[in-house]
């Protein structure tokens, strides 16, 4: 792409941005810390699951201060259903190391520092928040720059990313030196990505970069980026115990520390000694967490008692107030529908 190109190619690209950007509420004011907590929340998970979960933890948890000071525990609750979930620890102990130090890290190499960033998210959060001209490599922004300039990543092309992080820093600083805000040109990056430019059917008609595209001066749009091998997935097994009284109210037990979806609580993984149990029946269900397939088969249990076991917790069935996963809360939803009896007595 000649000089004069980039140039036009970067100014479109900016006009459509501001025109047909989506309303995003963390866009309504980018602030060091709301960027850091979207662009966190957005890895490995769309804009769409994002959103609500996203208002639901900033208004808890408004400022870093405020992040800081809250248990692990609370951190996990307001996390619980978007999976990963060490990233809900990463950001609790950033937050901690943040108001040590008084103050957000600056650069590159301090967000670096920070758990769970990455190049990616250094740059996301240095251009967006702070209007710096740092470079960005996402999904989205792999797929237009591929694009655009026909850019393979066979096996045998091991400076393929190398060279995408250059086109993306030559972006950057070119539409900074025409006064174009790192954040429109990043976020307009993304934004192209995941609206029209987009994995299979992706909109040329409507695009900004159309002209200056050579996979679609090609018709080879939907070869590139060249499709990743196939995601790896890890079957789990469970055999798991609910119990239930007549109030409606289950006993769940807390993940340990080192253990997978640690922090979070579950159904009992052993039946529990000293409580007297009616069995109701069993069932199996599936659930995909992140890359896991798991398939539970789970005992049901009624019980009259009101005791609480040691290291174990009554909860609602229908509202447990502490941090679940999205396993459990539709294991306990098809039990609800099949066995209608250990819905609580009026």
């Amino acid at each position: 792409m000649s000089k004069r190109g980039k140039i036009d190619a970067l100014r479109r690209l900016a006009n459509w941005f501001e025109n047909k950007h989506r309303v995003l509420p963390w866009r309504d004011d980018p602030s060091v810390y709301r960027v850091w907590i979207s662009e966190i929340m957005l890895q490995q998970t769309q804009v769409i699951t994002v959103v609500p979960y996203f208002e639901k933890f900033v208004r808890r948890f408004p400022t870093v201060e405020s992040l800081a000071m809250a248990r692990e525990e609370e951190v996990l609750l307001y996390w619980a259903g978007l999976g990963y979930y060490s990233r809900a620890r990463n950001i609790h102990k950033t937050a901690q190391l943040v108001c040590e130090a008084g103050a957000f890290p600056e650069n590159r190499e301090g967000w670096l520092r920070m758990p769970g960033v990455g190049e990616y998210t250094a740059g996301a959060i240095l251009s967006i928040a702070g209007g710096k001209p740092e470079a960005i490599l996402d999904g989205n922004v792999e797929r237009v720059l591929s694009r655009v300039y026909c850019l393979s990543r066979k096996p045998s092309d091991s400076k393929y990313k190398d060279t995408l992080w250059d086109f993306s820093r030559e972006w950057v600083s070119e539409a900074f030196s025409m006064e174009i805000s790192p954040r429109v040109l990043n976020q307009a990056l993304m934004e192209l990505g995941a609206t029209v430019c987009t994995p299979k059917k992706p909109l040329c008609g409507i695009c900004p970069l159309q002209k200056f595209c050579a996979a679609f001066s090609e018709e080879k749009q939907t070869q590139f980026p060249e499709k990743k091998q196939p995601k790896e997935w890890i079957q789990v097994l469970e055999t798991l115990h609910c119990v239930i009284d007549l109030t409606g109210h289950v006993l769940v037990e807390q993940r340990p520390k080192g253990a997978w979806r640690a922090g979070l609580w579950d159904l009992l993984s052993a039946r529990p000694a000293g409580l007297k149990l009616r069995s109701v029946g069993e069932i199996e269900t599936r659930h995909v967490v992140t890359r896991h397939k798991i398939t539970r088969t789970t005992k049901i249990w009624i019980t009259q008692a009101l005791k609480v076991p040691v290291g174990m917790h009554w909860c609602s069935m229908s509202d447990p107030k502490v941090a679940v996963g999205s396993a459990f809360k539709r294991t306990v939803q098809s039990i609800r529908e099949r066995f209608p009896a250990v819905e609580p007595q009026s």
